[in-house]
């Protein structure tokens, strides 16, 4: 039962985003390519640690990929439209969030040169990991996928998101989104729309919308804004929910939570993000300014980045 107890526990703090050895808790499906849920209920495994202890079972940073798949009303799959890496350090009890843009365009291993969000399409989370490491020097192997559906239905769980719709422009932008949702689902296109701008509590529909929409300044704004969902959601769940609370929440979401993070990977960051300080996370956006160039490609709007400025970036924001 503390088996299912810590993959519970974890999946839930890190829905908000967006295979494997034999002791892991999940495999893929030979014939969708998705990573399945396998936690067994009857399966016990002793773990007396207390969070700080947790903390030690972490062996300085642990990279993790967080995917957000855009699967829309009326859709079965999307792309993987939030790619956000999140670091955990144990020693230095802080975690870090580097965005991804989806639209870099890069070089994808066994494929011609592509859009960094067509390497999952391609070879799911293994090519994506290859892909980041080729392009970007980037070593990971862990990852957590979630759709926008999802994270909706979790604001709501939780009562919403305190954020700041900052224009009536941004109102406008969201409310576009929220009546082409309502459109496909075959519903009043006016439900659910956002009255005014500043800041207020934002309902799933919504907080849903606020993090997808793009245009203006494109996807510079909306890998931002998906950053700020993420530490929302984190603390809110720290700071209001029990933990009785956060495994009835887990238990109500897992089926929608993909990852291959095995048995000590759970054990060991579960307790231990409780231990982490949130209020200090760090955020960083790939291509970072004056390292890329707007160009069209074959048809494509892309942001062509200089690998090594990049490279450095990450290398230096990761080290501090």
């Amino acid at each position: 039962m503390k088996k299912r107890f810590f993959a519970l526990f974890l999946a839930l703090l890190l829905m908000p985003v967006w295979a494997v050895g034999e002791d892991a808790l999940y495999e893929v499906d030979p014939e969708t390519g998705e990573i399945l849920f396998l936690a067994d209920p009857e399966d016990e495994v002793e773990l007396e640690s207390t969070a700080q202890d947790a903390l030690a079972l972490v062996d300085g940073q642990m990279n993790i990929l967080l995917l957000g798949i855009d699967a829309r009303p009326g859709q079965e799959t999307g792309r993987s439209d939030t790619m956000i890496l999140m670091t955990v350090d144990a020693n230095q009890k802080t975690v870090k969030l580097t965005s991804f843009m989806r639209d870099l365009y890069v070089e994808i291993p066994g494929y011609k040169n592509n859009r960094l969000n067509a390497s999952y399409r391609f070879g799911g989370p293994e090519l994506l990991f290859e892909t980041l490491k080729e392009n970007f020097g980037v070593e990971v192997d862990r990852y957590v996928t979630v759709n926008f559906t999802m994270m909706a239905d979790l604001v709501n769980q939780i009562g919403g998101l305190e954020l700041d719709v900052e224009s009536e422009y941004i109102r406008d932008r969201i409310n576009a989104v929220i009546k082409m949702d309502n459109k496909a689902l075959g519903i009043d296109i006016d439900t659910d729309l956002i009255d005014s701008a500043g800041v207020q509590t934002l309902n799933g529909k919504q907080v849903q919308a606020y993090a997808r929409w793009r245009t203006g300044s494109s996807d510079f704004e909306r890998t931002q804004r998906q950053r700020e969902v993420i530490v929302a959601i984190l603390e809110k769940l720290k700071n209001e929910f029990s933990l009785v609370q956060l495994m009835q929440l887990a238990a109500t979401n897992i089926d929608n939570v993909y990852t291959n993070m095995s048995l000590i990977d759970i054990m060991s960051l579960a307790p231990a993000l409780f231990e982490l300080d949130l209020s200090t996370i760090e955020q960083l956006r790939i291509p970072v300014d004056g390292a890329y160039q707007n160009q069209t490609v074959s048809g494509m709007a892309v942001l062509v980045p200089n690998r090594d400025k990049n490279i450095e970036a990450i290398n230096e924001f990761l080290a501090e």
